[in-house]
């Protein structure tokens, strides 16, 4: 008996010498009740397809990584979200005119403009940027990364594409498909 108070006692002493000469950094978690204020409040959407990138720095030397990594994953949300509301429109657009040649002239031209407009978004701007305290890690930052892309651009990539094809511009009614496109627009958002 006295060799188990024994072991015990050791133990416990063990343990509060460990306890007492460790240093851990406590990182203080924002409760997801308390809306946190992030920088760029100027990246709304309005007129734009608009994304706040992120990204974590461990350093100030990790800044301008962070950035890029940010703004990297701010345009991958973008051309998402195009190629998801280009499609959708088109595909409403497209349901009005049934000749098979013109589908697939229709399918043809959207690919084309998709991938004029992932061109034009790898050379959008960052419209703003900024840092706030890592939650998850101590002394880290997070950098978020404001990255625009005008919906008037997207829209009249789109139009340019469907008016060029020989087949799809005897029939294609531009004013149509915008209430088409901007209906998209707003399923997308409503989505979201």
């Amino acid at each position: 008996m006295k060799r188990i108070s024994l072991f015990l006692s050791v133990a416990l002493l063990s343990i509060i010498a460990m306890s007492c000469g460790s240093s851990k950094a406590v990182v203080n978690n924002t409760p997801a009740s308390q809306p946190m204020a992030l920088p760029c409040p100027e990246c709304t959407e309005g007129d734009f397809f608009a994304y706040l990138g992120q990204a974590v720095a461990e350093s100030d030397y990790d800044l301008q990584d962070a950035r890029i990594f940010a703004a990297q994953a701010a345009r991958d949300e973008i051309q998402a979200m195009v190629e998801s509301v280009v499609t959708r429109s088109v595909d409403n657009f497209s349901q009005k005119h049934r000749s098979g040649t013109e589908v697939q002239s229709i399918a043809k031209q959207t690919i084309q403009s998709i991938n004029v407009i992932k061109g034009k978004l790898k050379g959008a701007p960052i419209k703003c940027w900024g840092t706030t305290p890592s939650t998850s890690k101590a002394g880290a930052q997070n950098v978020w990364v404001c990255v625009q892309l005008p919906v008037k651009t997207v829209y009249d990539e789109v139009v340019k594409s469907m008016a060029a094809d020989e087949t799809i511009k005897i029939d294609f009614a531009q004013e149509q498909y915008k209430d088409d496109f901007y209906k998209a627009l707003e399923e997308y958002k409503n989505i979201q």
